[in-house]
């Protein structure tokens, strides 16, 4: 009986007095049930409130990723001109040939230099990769160094009759990989 008592308590169901059996027997209430497990695990698993919660913070990651991502890549016009003098003097665009116009030019007047790309089928397949027809002629070109690589320059005729195009592009260029490393457009000389 004192075992029956002890899961009575634990479980909150304490046998009273007046309901005891008058013979003398015991109680049907005093009989131990089977024991379901911890009083808290009468609450539930949570996963409602863990979904919930899931959703909540996915919500604010998107969020957070919607507003933090344009505001890091927008440049504002103050902080374009923060930098000394001295370092936009010396800043050189990446995406250009590092020649003056006239020495763009004046390859026009020498035979073209192209070094590997002397062979006419690399030069086909490379000209392929840039997006111009394989037989496009060469107006002129030189070894060049681009960002620290070395590189060939090949002049091109440009999309307007006033124009030239100059490429940078490594001297291994072929269809699959150009290796460009830069292009300006130039205008003929007057």
């Amino acid at each position: 009986m004192a075992e029956t008592a002890s899961v009575a308590e634990s479980t909150g169901d304490t046998p009273s007095d007046d309901a005891a059996d008058p013979d003398g027997g015991a109680d049907p209430r005093d009989v131990a049930a089977p024991h379901a497990g911890p009083a808290h695990a009468a609450r539930g698993t949570g996963a409602p409130r863990r979904r919930a919660a899931a959703w909540v913070g996915s919500a604010a990651v998107v969020a957070a990723a919607a507003v933090g991502i344009p505001m890091a890549l927008r440049t504002t016009g103050a902080s374009m001109h923060s930098a000394p003098a001295s370092l936009q003097h010396i800043t050189v665009d990446p995406t250009r040939v590092p020649l003056s116009i006239p020495e763009l030019q004046a390859l026009l007047d020498h035979p073209a230099d192209l070094g590997p790309l002397s062979d006419g089928r690399r030069r086909a397949a490379c000209l392929s990769g840039l997006g111009y027809p394989s037989g496009t002629p060469v107006l002129g070109g030189s070894p060049i160094r681009v960002a620290g690589r070395n590189a060939i320059l090949l002049v091109l005729a440009g999309d307007r009759p006033e124009s030239f195009d100059a490429v940078a592009v490594a001297p291994t260029c072929s269809a699959a990989d150009t290796g460009r490393l830069a292009a300006t457009v130039f205008p003929r000389r007057p």
